[in-house]
């Protein structure tokens, strides 16, 4: 039988766009040098929670870094035929974000050799586990902390920090397939569960071996209005690609019932609903963007990072019903633990408490509220367990939250409610159709 022609997605398309965006930009606004010598500054740093690079190495190097990565991982999606999904366009978003805060080449590159290797011993298509190449970055910063350790460089370091990451990177996919059954899908962010296990061992034989893992301190606070006009530009766009390709009325329907999405474990919309994800993606990244902007949390890296992240999670998982209980929740809790609101810390749990949409979803926006306040109650202090080694440490910490969680809900439901089970909530199940 004749196998059809693989053509490359316009959802690729659209990213390789983007990126070329944010290349035009780098090279337009700074001379080309320094963008190249601020572009090596991010890749020699250690990377750790919080890296911002726009404090770190300007907001051009940046956006270099963030298209350099994506762009690499776009090109693998399509050498290996690997056809988009809700999960591989949240993950290329996750890589757009998370390569303005930690990721970028020198750093994931063993990674994603070490997950080639597990792809090639189990036999399978590398393209098959490229979300898990995409995500093992969360424990990128561990290979930049040995390459670069007391701020030193040798060769002999760099090769015992690739045959760490290609290491990790082929121990990754069987952790994170296995962290998936402790939370049952209640936490989207499993990619963060596996790294927070794996970046705690490696801070603690680090430490054991007398070196200091600390986290860093960049935080930049003077890009906001251009990085939120740059998310509400694309908000509109994203909105209007939705509403042009699938026919207003169809694609407005069909977002609706994304809204109404309560499938926990079997929600790529981008395969249920098509080009009508995009405009739960603008969506989603309008709310984000103004909730900072209400709270008065400067838009820099790591946030943009966050913004987008959710962004991505539109196409798998997040969708306005499940989102919002969640973010009432975290900014209730940041607004009475001892940080600034707007502190760095609080910034991001708020953002990655969404994580745990899931629990909205199933149980209720109540229990939706009660998942984000206890979400950033953990976060702002779990990262001390992996000296800022795991990117996705907000996954780590709605890891903790969902598995704590979910059983108390199933209890209180069995005892107060006399249920087994939650009810719809306004909600519904794909096969209610």
């Amino acid at each position: 039988m004749k196998q059809e022609k693989f053509k490359i997605p316009f959802d690729y398309y659209a990213l390789m766009f983007i990126c070329g965006l944010f290349v035009i930009f780098a090279f337009t606004t700074v001379p080309f040098m320094d963008v190249m010598y601020n572009f090596g500054v991010i890749n020699t740093s250690r990377s750790v929670l919080v890296s911002d690079y726009v404090d770190m190495a300007g907001l051009s190097a940046t956006l270099l870094n963030s298209a350099v990565s994506c762009s690499t991982f776009l090109v693998l999606l399509i050498i290996t035929k690997t056809k988009p999904t809700g999960k591989i366009i949240a993950v290329l978003f996750l890589t757009l974000g998370f390569a303005m805060f930690g990721k970028n080449l020198l750093n994931t590159i063993p990674l994603c050799i070490g997950v080639f290797a597990y792809a090639k011993v189990k036999g399978a298509r590398f393209g098959d586990y490229l979300i898990h190449a995409m995500a093992s970055a969360t424990v990128s910063p561990i290979v930049s902390e040995i390459a670069f350790l007391n701020d030193r460089f040798s060769f002999l370091q760099l090769v015992v920090a690739y045959i760490v990451g290609m290491f990790i990177g082929f121990i990754f996919p069987a952790i994170s397939d296995s962290v998936k059954r402790m939370h049952n899908d209640y936490c989207l962010y499993n990619s963060g569960i596996a790294g927070g296990f794996i970046a705690t061992f490696a801070v603690g034989l680090l430490r054991s071996m007398g070196l200091e893992v600390v986290p860093e301190s960049y935080w930049d606070t003077s890009h906001t209005v251009y990085l939120a006009a740059g998310a509400f530009a694309f908000s509109v766009a994203a909105i209007i690609f939705g509403l042009v390709i699938s026919g207003p009325k169809e694609a407005l329907a069909k977002f609706v019932r994304i809204t109404k999405e309560k499938d926990r474990s079997n929600n790529d919309y981008y395969i249920y609903y098509g080009d009508t994800c995009y405009i739960n993606i603008g969506v989603m990244c309008i709310i984000a963007t103004t909730t900072m902007l209400l709270l008065k949390i400067p838009i820099n890296g790591p946030v943009l990072g966050g913004i987008i992240t959710i962004a991505g999670f539109a196409a798998a998982g997040k969708h306005i019903r499940n989102t919002i209980p969640v973010l009432i929740g975290s900014i209730a809790a940041a607004h009475l633990n001892l940080y600034e609101v707007a502190s760095a810390s609080n910034a991001l749990s708020i953002l990655f408490s969404t994580g745990l949409a899931p629990i909205a979803c199933k149980f209720g926006p109540i229990w939706g509220i009660i998942a984000g306040f206890m979400h950033v109650s953990v976060a702002i202090f779990i990262g001390n367990l992996n000296g800022g080694l795991n990117l996705y440490n907000n996954g780590f910490a709605g890891g903790f939250v969902a598995i704590t969680l979910v059983p108390l809900i199933l209890l209180f439901n069995k005892i107060v409610l006399k249920k087994e089970d939650a009810s719809d909530f306004g909600f519904r199940r794909r096969s209610d159709d």
